[in-house]
Parts: C-alpha cells; sequence; structure tokens
C-alpha cells in the first residue's frame, strides 16, 4: 500500500528539517526537560510527568499557525502521531482513524466534558481554545463515552482523548481583528475580544466565512455538482470564569453556536445546518488535599438538506433532516494524601434524543428514526506515588438504556435495551531522571450500536439516494488496549518518544462503503479487530528561533471473521499501515514567522470486503503558514499572513467518491490591540 517515492522524500524532507535545527543548535541553548508542563490528565491539573499516559500539548503558538483548509480543529491534528484524520470537505464531518482501530475509539472533550468528534470540531473556533491536550492510550475509566446517536455512533476513549481548554484567565483587556481573502472567492472576518473586570474573566468572538468553494467530488461521482458547491459558515461564541477573592472557587462558562448554510454544487442539494454547545463548571477547592467539581452542558445538533433527481434541470425529491440534543454532567472529589498519591472519585451522566425526519414534498414531516438513551457511570481511580514509580488503577462502572419508538420507519422488533459493564484501567511510569521516563497502560472499552447504525437513514434496499443503510441486528462491541513506551531526552534540546500498542475490539461496529454512486455505507459487526503499531517522533525546541518535529506512525490492522470468508483477514477501513509527519516553526528577529508542515500518508482501503474494497493513496501533502509584523509596540500588533495549503497540488482520490481539490491559499491581515 506504500510507495517507495514517496516514502523517500518524506524521509528526505525530514532528514533537511532536522540538518537546518541542527545547525541552529550549535548557536542556541534551550534545555528542554521532561514532564514540567500543567495537564489535566484525571480531570485535575497536574505535572506530566505524574500521569501514566502518553499526554502531548499543543500550545496557542502551534494552534495559529495550523493551515485550516477545512476550518476544522482537526486540522491541527493532522500532522500528530497515532492518527490519521479524513476530513472529506469543508461541508462534511470528520473521518478517519485512532490508533488504527477506527474513527471513533478517540473522544473529543471540551474542558474535560464530552463533545461529537465527528460534528463538533468543526463548530468550535480556535479563538477560544487556550490548548490542546491529546492523551494517546486507554482512558476509559476517567472518561465516560459520548452517547451520540449520529454518524458512526458512540465514541470511546480506548485509543486515547483530545481535550479541548477554553481560555479562562486574563492579566489585560484585549482585542482582535483578522480579514482575508482566498481560493474559491472564500472571505473570511472574525473578532474576539477578552478582558476582565471586578474578578469575572470574560470573552467573546465571531467568525463569519462566505465562499463559493468549488467541486469535491471525483469526475461522473454521485454528486454530480452544476454548479460551485458555495457556503456560509457563521460561529459565535463567549465565555467567563470567575474566580473567588482567595482562588479556591471558580465557575466557568462558555456558549457556542455555529449555523452554516449552502449546497453541494446543485439548486435542489441545500444543506441548514445549526449546532449549539454549553458548558458550564463549577470548581471548589476545600483545602490544599481536597477538590470538588461539577460540569454539565447541552450539545444540540440540527441538520437539514435536499436530495433532488439529477437531469438537465433538477428536480427537488424531499427534504430531510436529523435532530439530535446531548446532555452530558458529571461530578468528581480528589484527594490528594500521603506525599503525592491522588485519588478520584465521581459519576456521570448523559441523556440523548435523536430522530430523522423526512418529506418527500407532501407539505409534512415523516419520522425515520426515534429514540431515547440514558448512560451513568461511577468510576474510582487511585495514582500511587513510590519514589520515581507512579501506578494507576482505575474501575468503572457504566449503565446504557435504549428506548427505540421508530427505526426506519416502522415499529423496533425490541423497544427497550439496557446494557452494564464493568471496566477498568491501569498503568505504570517510572521517571528514571529528568531525561528518562518509561510507560506502560491497559484498559477495557464497552459500546452499544448508535440509533443511525441500526436503524440508518435510507431504507433497505434503496439504490437510488445517498445515505445510512440500516442493520439492526448489530451487537455491542468490547474492546481491550495495551501500550508501553518511552520519553528520553537525548541531547539539552531534542526529545525522542516511542510508543507501541496493540488494540482489540471484538464485534467491532464498522462502516463500510456499499456503494460510491450514489453515496452509501452501512455499520456491521466485523467480527474481531486488531491493531498493532509504534510511534516514533523526534522534537527539536530552540528559544526564540526554531522548534521542529519529525514523526512515524506504523499500523497493522486485521480483521478476523470466521463467518465470512469475504472478511475474514480485512483491514480497517480509513486505517493507513504508514504515516510520516515533518514540520518546523522559525521565527526570524524581525517578526517573520514560517512554519512548513509535511504528511505523508501510505494509503487505506474503505471496506472490510477483501473482494469489493477499494484502495486510496493520499501520498504526500504539504502546508505552509507565513506571516509578518509589520507593526509591534507596547499596545497593539498588526501582522500580514498566509496559509497555503496542498502545495504539490495533489488531488488525491477519497472514499464516497470525493476528492482533495489540490492547491489553495488564504491570505490577511491579523491587528491586535
Amino acid at each position: 500500500m506504500t510507495s517507495f517515492k514517496t516514502i523517500i522524500i518524506a524521509v528526505i524532507t525530514a532528514i533537511l528539517s532536522f540538518y537546518s535545527a541542527s545547525i541552529l543548535a550549535q548557536e542556541i541553548k534551550d534545555t528542554l526537560i521532561l514532564k514540567e508542563t500543567v495537564v489535566t490528565g484525571s480531570r485535575t491539573a497536574q505535572l506530566q510527568g505524574s500521569i501514566t499516559q502518553k499526554i502531548e500539548v499543543l500550545s496557542k503558538k502551534e494552534i495559529e499557525a495550523t493551515v485550516a483548509f477545512n476550518r476544522n480543529i482537526a486540522d491541527v491534528l493532522f500532522n500528530r502521531p497515532g492518527n490519521s484524520v479524513s476530513v472529506l470537505s469543508r461541508n462534511d464531518a470528520n473521518w478517519g482513524t485512532f490508533g488504527g482501530i477506527g474513527p471513533k475509539y478517540s473522544t473529543f472533550m471540551l474542558q474535560g466534558l464530552p463533545i461529537d468528534a465527528f460534528i463538533d470540531p468543526m463548530t468550535l473556533d480556535l479563538s477560544a481554545i487556550d490548548r490542546i491536550e491529546i492523551q494517546r492510550g486507554p482512558a476509559s475509566v476517567i472518561y465516560s463515552n459520548y452517547l451520540s446517536q449520529d454518524f458512526a455512533g458512540n465514541q470511546s476513549p480506548l485509543a486515547g482523548t483530545v481535550n479541548l481548554i477554553l481560555k479562562e484567565k486574563f492579566t489585560a483587556p484585549s482585542t482582535r481583528f483578522a480579514s482575508s481573502y482566498g481560493s474559491y472567492n472564500t472571505f473570511n472576518n472574525q473578532f474576539y475580544h477578552q478582558n476582565v473586570s471586578n474578578g469575572i474573566n470574560y470573552y467573546f468572538g465571531l467568525n463569519n466565512e462566505i465562499s463559493d468553494y468549488t467541486d469535491y467530488g471525483i469526475p461522473n461521482s454521485w454528486l454530480n455538482m452544476k454548479k460551485n458547491p458555495e457556503y456560509r459558515k457563521t460561529k459565535a461564541f463567549g465565555g467567563l470564569t470567575w474566580f473567588s477573592d482567595d482562588q479556591n472557587q471558580k465557575f466557568t462558562l462558555f456558549i457556542n453556536k455555529t449555523f452554516h448554510k449552502g449546497d453541494a454544487g446543485r439548486v435542489y442539494r441545500g444543506f441548514d445546518h445549526n449546532y449549539g454547545i454549553v458548558n458550564a463548571g463549577y470548581t471548589l477547592k476545600f483545602n490544599n488535599n481536597i477538590t470538588f467539581q461539577a460540569h454539565a452542558g447541552w450539545r444540540n445538533y440540527d441538520r437539514s438538506w435536499q436530495e433532488s433527481h439529477f437531469n438537465i434541470i433538477d428536480s427537488l425529491d424531499s427534504e430531510n433532516g436529523v435532530i439530535q440534543n446531548i446532555i452530558p454532567a458529571d461530578a468528581q472529589i480528589n484527594i490528594k494524601h500521603g506525599e503525592k498519591n491522588n485519588l478520584t472519585a465521581g459519576i456521570d451522566y448523559q441523556g440523548a434524543e435523536y430522530y430523522t425526519w423526512s418529506d418527500p414534498l407532501q407539505g409534512f414531516r415523516s419520522y425515520g428514526n426515534k429514540s431515547r438513551a440514558w448512560q451513568s457511570g461511577f468510576y474510582v481511580q487511585e495514582e500511587a506515588h513510590f519514589g520515581k514509580l507512579i501506578a494507576r488503577g482505575g474501575i468503572r462502572y457504566n449503565f446504557t438504556k435504549t428506548n427505540i419508538a421508530l427505526i426506519n420507519g416502522g415499529a423496533p422488533g425490541e423497544p427497550s435495551k439496557v446494557w452494564s459493564k464493568l471496566l477498568y484501567s491501569a498503568g505504570l511510569r517510572y521517571n528514571a531522571s529528568k531525561k528518562v521516563s518509561l510507560f506502560a497502560n491497559a484498559g477495557t472499552s464497552f459500546m452499544t450500536p448508535g440509533l443511525k447504525s441500526v436503524g440508518g437513514t435510507i431504507k433497505t434496499g434503496d439504490t437510488l439516494h445517498s445515505g445510512q443503510l440500516p442493520n439492526p441486528d448489530l451487537k455491542p462491541e468490547s474492546g481491550f488496549g495495551i501500550d508501553f513506551g518511552a520519553d528520553l531526552a537525548l541531547m539539552e534540546n531534542f526529545v525522542l518518544s516511542a510508543r507501541l500498542f496493540n488494540l482489540q475490539v471484538t464485534d467491532a461496529i464498522i462502516d463500510n462503503v456499499v456503494r460510491q454512486n450514489p453515496s452509501q455505507s452501512q455499520s456491521i459487526n466485523a467480527g474481531k479487530t486488531n491493531s498493532k503499531g509504534g510511534e516514533l517522533e523526534l522534537k527539536i525546541k530552540m528559544k526564540n528561533y526554531l522548534e521542529a518535529f519529525a514523526n512515524l506512525t506504523y499500523m497493522k490492522t486485521v480483521v478476523n471473521n470466521e463467518f465470512d470468508a469475504d472478511q475474514d483477514g480485512g483491514t480497517v477501513p480509513f486505517s493507513p499501515e504508514l504515516i510520516i509527519n515533518a514540520g518546523a516553526s522559525f521565527t526570524a528577529p524581525f517578526g517573520l514567522q514560517i512554519t512548513p508542515m509535511l504528511n505523508y500518508n501510505g494509503g487505506y482501503y474503505d471496506n472490510t470486503s477483501i473482494s469489493s474494497r477499494n484502495e486510496f493513496v493520499p501520498g504526500i501533502l504539504l502546508n505552509v503558514f507565513v506571516s509578518q509584523e509589520i507593526l509591534k509596540n507596547d499596545k497593539s500588533k498588526v501582522s500580514l499572513f498566509g496559509q497555503f495549503y496542498n502545495i504539490t497540488d495533489n488531488e488525491y482520490e477519497m472514499p464516497w467518491q470525493f476528492k482533495n481539490t489540490g492547491f489553495s491559499f488564504q491570505a490577511g491581515l491579523n491587528a491586535e490591540f
């Protein structure tokens, strides 16, 4: 599945990046010490070296230098090890794989409260994010599943988590305006303001983009675009944090609303999506050893779209939609005891409602699927320190109930289902010194099938419309994951990280591409699924001038299904064997910043079926971010910036007859006061 020539190009690029970095390293000294970053690995602030899992922190500077071509937070994770993010277009949800096991085995969280990994990364604005914490390895005790019924269904932290940490504390007011223009007649305007008043830190912002966009389907695809697929996307958000005078209490609130409206390149292929997120949290520090915190939120997904009959003149077939509401909540107490030990206990809850509707020009909506689901969990975890050794162990009891009122337009065979499961997670970390650290983790997971997977969005036997085919016979899936690795500071400026992992899922629910034209998929239980692999990452950081990295991820996936010879020995969809990333960020004393990023993807299949699967090989993708300060003083900063995506104009094909649209740019001005 890999091309030797493109691998050589990627490796040479990585070597050149580190060669130039080594030259500068002879002149610049900046010690890179392991494990000194404060993260929220157990929902409370801890030094990174106190957590057994592998955690990587992306700073605000790294986030701002991202070429976010798809206007998606998933773009920020594109060059990180252990994952392969596939964003089909600016108008579509995320796909890909985490740890080679599929797209739904690493959860996304906002301030520790779960959000949807497929949708919410494209609805949130990066201006509200302070940093991103990426945890790789099993994390199914402290963090719950996400009870989504849409797209690929429930999401589990078997392979890890991505925690988006919001801004919360400011020392001075600041206002930012940004305006840019780019390919496809794309106009983007942003406003952001932050301040602190009477102990309340607050911020709010607006991001509005309008674009003609361009055809993102391969020639003669089911999309059959007759015009540019224009869109308008508006994100409005605001947040506040209140601290008590003694800093022992904290209240946080965040609200986000996104409007996404446009079409898929035809007059009667319009869409109108509205998304909402609310996060609230309260923290009470009783003393230096005992802390209580609670969170609650609301996630709203309201998507509607048109289906039409393609002809010389389009004719409207139907109006369709999906509405989903999810309410997550949790409460937790954290007790520090002994010298450095940490006991965490808590409960969490999620309630979800989901239904699909269609109006085939009859003047009223007919429901296709309608359900409610509940999930609750109780967990306890202990982190014990024995000198340089840290041992972690925890258990979670999970309860899930689904009530199905309607499935695929008819009565369900089993209107109510209940599942309960005891999960565990454990880990070790040995901090031999500030330069050497070893770690190992293991854990289990359990996921029930989502209603979209069970009931679909189109009827069985439909060969005319795109969507999800139903599969009412789906079974829940159970997973087990293990990893071990090391972080080594080879020199003052260099850190080498290595991690091996093995993930297994029984009765894995996998989305297979059934048809390319029209675009149809179906969820199936794929027997026993296994992903074995490893990551190797090298980082260099020199103060004020240069940061560089290179990483490699190898993933070997296999599906074992003794009941279906065509799937036995197949691979997990969207999971490439080899991914190579390399990049650097150079900042000159006169305010110039240049950040090139390279990604090589060796290719993947879209189906577990050996006879009918299709192979896709993205190859090399090269992006560059450039900015130049033109004014800077104590009160303001003005800079010009440019984002250059897919510089080699690699229009590779993707599943469901989508394609990468090739080279594009976005350039503009950013002013901060």
